[in-house]
């Protein structure tokens, strides 16, 4: 609870958060993580954070975390990582180490929050910083900021260069005003109408105030066009007063020159593609060039209003773009730039883009915009399916692949993707062009093979390439490998070109055959499960009456003869209960064990197992491993386990014995392992080994590499049952020659161990049958006469019913009955545990007996753990019964 309590917490947690293994691969991540990197939590676990990182991170960045991580050490810092839909964005990355008690690096634990916005911010200040700086100093127009007592605070190069001013020292609010300015009529203007003045008096900016000047280094007067505006506090005080002027004493050479410019801008405008425009918004005069026609299908219109001009755009997009302008011009913007959809003349809708300049008067009213209108269709069209065919390539390149790679065959230059080196654990340094040297990474028992194929691909006809294989990564490892090629060639037939890509098969693979196996033991399981119950049945007949001809018969060769055949039913017996239990039918008694402890009691009579020179080493973790299991089982199983190494081992070797406690993460393990806490426990041997194609079948009944006669085949079958009825499995790994290591998972139990956990019950004096009548139910004639005779040897009074109706009515009408003894199959519609529980409802404190030849109802192995009714499997001698009938007589 306090696991799922902490998860939840961590979910909750509006930043992302990652956990890793020591080795850097991704265990867990929150939906915060997932949420920003765009990717699904089964795409980022199992991976190295730097999966994330791309082209423009920074590469000192990446160095100090690998640096950090390397040594176990914490990391603060900044870096930009890229989404999954290839989008960069900046987060704040914080690394701490998870140290285990005994200090042993264990994992990290990563915090990322999304900075984007803040950095993107920042530049952007920094950004209009400069640029206010740049524009300040290089703008065609002179500009002063002056403090609201006057005094001069900036002025810039343009300033200086109209007012006559040397140097920034000289321009001092005393300079400035002692210039000698004049009115528009030529009279001398008083101080308190410049322009900051009036500014400082009013509140209000002053627009388009012409002033005339006459430094001393010119001979005739300077005519300026000023403006002035107050800047504002968050008080609503006025902090500074910003005046800015031009030079117009030019004004009509200036403006012959414009009209000069215009006509060559019109015969320019001629050889372009774009609508040039200019529209009075006072007349409604209109001017457009020819290249209206070309865009709208039309000449263009003598008059044209701004509120008709956006009839031309699509209806769909209309309200957004007149609000787009609109909003423009109440803000007092000179330029606008929008696109807008519009029908064009050929059909179809077309896309195009306007920028506007708009030109204001004294009293900041529009009345001019002059722009110009360029065709964008074409354009954007182009875009869309470029952007488009890129995105599928690099959808399907993920989805499908683990690197990419490119090969031409006649200089033999191979191009892999970075990140795909990156992705397989291949060397770092590996450059993303070179020589065809691909194939030395292929483990050498596979090189031979696949440069064959491959040569033999591109020297044929074929345009498709495929093969499966080895590569050793970068820390020694081997991945198996997927891959996948097209061939492109040339109007000659000669390869030209190979586009593949590689894909880890590794995981996938090793869960297809961990699943087949399972398959196909669960096949098996249900077979000899079916076969055991009837081979029971038959035992017990056998042995039933043996037994009895042993009681009655006084010559010793002919009760040699009978031991004979008793002892072969016993070890029938011990075949078919091997057989339960890998068939996962066989009854258990689990209770909660320290595991610990069982294996330190179980190693004392493992070494009695093995030979002299066989050692046996044992490495328990000190943490608590509780696990529900049936105790006599797992003692088996572990000697079976002992017992199979020891005959690897003819010539002596070492035994291993560990316990652990591990997790299995969600994915990893899908079809054969729930997710969740398991106890480890792992017997490995320094034997001879096995070939893949033997270890594959041990778990298989009857399967075995001894001689005749040295094995039944059973003993690693009774194992797998075991782990499997356990709600666990069992791995096996083998090599030739190295030896063999068996793990057997147990889901980790959080219950308490009893005390009196290995303690021998007490010995109890059984009490006397006493006459007890016993109603008897069995479908096999041959054990229900055996049972009976038993029952009235014993003493006992035995009540024979035909089914389950029979015995019912018996009961309602002989209150007498003391127990039930009942065979779980039963002819008829209700079978042995529907009658007890019908018999339990009538007769609350009935004893009932149940037997079987096997556990395979579900109902009755839960009933059996859950010990509503006795348990008696089949076969069983006169005394197992008499002992169990004393003991239910007895509670």
């Amino acid at each position: 609870m306090e696991k799922l309590f902490r998860r939840e917490v961590i979910e909750a947690i509006g930043h992302g958060v990652i956990f890793s293994d020591a080795e850097q691969l991704i265990t867990y991540a929150n939906g915060s993580f997932c949420e920003l990197t765009g990717y699904d939590r089964s795409e980022i676990v199992g991976r190295n954070c730097r999966f994330l990182q791309g082209p423009d991170t920074d590469p000192e960045t990446r160095v100090r975390i690998r640096k950090a991580l390397a040594a176990g050490q914490p990391f603060e810092g900044e870096i930009l990582n890229y989404r999954k839909d290839g989008k960069p964005f900046w987060n704040s990355l914080s690394i701490t180490p998870q140290r285990s008690k005994f200090g042993r690096l264990i994992g990290f634990v990563g915090i990322t929050r999304d900075i984007t916005e803040r950095k993107v911010q920042r530049q952007r200040n920094i950004q209009l910083e400069e640029q206010f700086r740049m524009i300040f100093e290089n703008i065609g127009a002179g500009v002063v900021v002056h403090a609201p007592d006057g005094r001069t605070e900036r002025v810039n190069p343009e300033a200086r260069r109209l007012l006559g001013l040397s140097s920034s020292a000289e321009a001092t609010a005393e300079n400035i005003r002692n210039l000698g300015y004049l009115r528009e009529d030529g009279e001398p203007m008083p101080i308190e109408e410049l322009p900051a003045r009036r500014v400082a008096a009013t509140r209000r900016p002053v627009r388009r105030m012409t002033v005339g000047l006459k430094p001393a280094d010119i001979p005739s007067i300077r005519w300026l066009n000023c403006n002035a505006f107050p800047i504002f506090g968050f008080g609503g005080e006025i902090t500074a007063i910003v005046v800015t002027f031009t030079d117009i004493t030019h004004q009509r050479h200036y403006k012959v020159e414009a009209q000069r410019g215009r006509e060559r801008f019109e015969l320019a405008s001629r050889a372009t593609n774009s609508l040039v425009f200019d529209m009075n918004l006072i007349t409604g005069e209109f001017w457009g060039n020819e290249n209206f026609l070309a865009v709208f299908g039309s000449e263009p219109p003598s008059r044209l209003t701004l509120v008709e001009s956006f009839e031309f755009v699509i209806e769909e997009d209309r309200e957004e773009y007149s609000a787009a302008l609109m909003g423009a011009i109440e803000r007092r913007e000179e330029r606008v730039a929008r696109e807008f959809r519009y029908l064009r003349p050929s059909g179809g809708v077309g896309v195009a883009q306007t920028e506007f300049m708009i030109h204001y008067d004294a009293a900041g009213e529009p009345f001019r915009i002059v722009g110009s209108t360029r065709d964008l269709t074409e354009l954007r069209r182009k875009e869309e399916r470029l952007a488009a065919s890129e995105e599928r390539l690099r959808i399907v390149a993920e989805l499908s692949s683990d690197m990419l790679w490119e090969l031409d065959p006649r200089t033999d230059l191979l191009w892999r993707a970075g990140d795909g080196v990156e992705r397989l654990g291949l060397d770092p340094s590996l450059a993303p062009y070179s020589g065809g040297i691909w194939h030395d990474f292929i483990i050498p028992e596979d090189r031979q093979r696949v440069v064959a194929s491959f040569c033999d691909a591109l020297e044929g006809t074929v345009d498709r390439w495929q093969e499966e294989y080895r590569i050793e990564r970068a820390d020694g490892s081997a991945l198996l490998v997927e891959d996948r090629a097209a061939i492109i060639r040339a109007s000659d037939g000669r390869a030209s070109r190979v586009v593949g890509a590689v894909r880890d098969i590794t995981e996938s693979r090793r869960l297809e055959d961990y699943i087949r196996e399972n398959q196909s033991l669960e096949a098996l399981g249900k077979l000899t499960g079916g076969v055991a119950h009837d081979f029971n049945n038959m035992l017990m007949i056998i042995m039933g009456n043996t037994e009895m001809l042993l009681e009655e018969e006084p010559r010793a060769d002919v009760r040699e003869l009978l031991e004979l055949i008793q002892n072969a039913a016993r070890n029938g017996a011990e075949l078919t209960s091997r057989l339960l239990s890998f068939a996962r039918q066989q009854p258990l008694a689990p209770q909660c064990l320290d595991i610990r402890n069982r294996i330190t009691q179980a190693a004392k009579l493992i070494r009695h197992a093995l030979a002299d020179n066989i050692t046996l080493e044992l490495d328990i973790a000190d943490t608590p491993l509780n696990a529900e299991v049936d105790p006599s089982q797992f003692d088996n199983a572990l000697v079976n386990l002992a017992v199979n190494a020891r005959d690897a081992m003819p010539d002596g070797g070492k035994v291993s014995l560990e316990a652990r406690a591990t997790s299995v993460e969600a994915g990893r393990l899908d079809g054969i392992l729930d997710p969740g806490e398991y106890v480890v426990i792992s017997l490995a041997d320094t034997g001879t080994g096995m070939e893949p194609e033997v270890a594959s079948r041990v778990f298989e009944p009857f399967f075995t590499t001894k001689p005749i006669g040295d094995g039944t085949g059973l003993g690693l079958s009774m194992v797998f049952g075991f782990a499997k009825q356990s709600g666990g499995h069992v791995f096996i790994d083998s090599t030739p020659g190295e030896g063999t290591r068996i793990d057997i998972y147990l889901p980790q139990s959080r219950q308490s161990v009893p005390a009196s956990e290995g303690t021998e019950p007490a010995e109890t004096a059984l009490p006397a049958s006493d006459r007890a009548r016993v109603l008897l139910l069995e479908n096999d004639e041959h054990i229900r006469r055996y049972v009976e005779r038993i029952l009235e040897t014993e003493g006992y009074a035995a009540i024979v019913a035909k089914d389950a109706k029979a015995a019912l009515a018996r009961l309602e009408h002989d209150p007498g009955i003391t127990l039930l003894f009942t065979e779980v199959s039963l002819a008829g519609d209700m079978n042995g545990l529907d009658l007890a529980q019908a018999a339990r409802d009538i007769f609350p404190a009935l004893k009932v007996l149940v037997t079987s030849g096997s556990a395979n109802e579900p109902m009755l192995r839960e009933k059996i753990e859950q010990r509503e009714f006795a348990w008696l499997p089949k076969p069983f001698s006169r005394r197992e019964l008499g002992e169990c009938l004393a003991e239910i007589l007895q509670e």
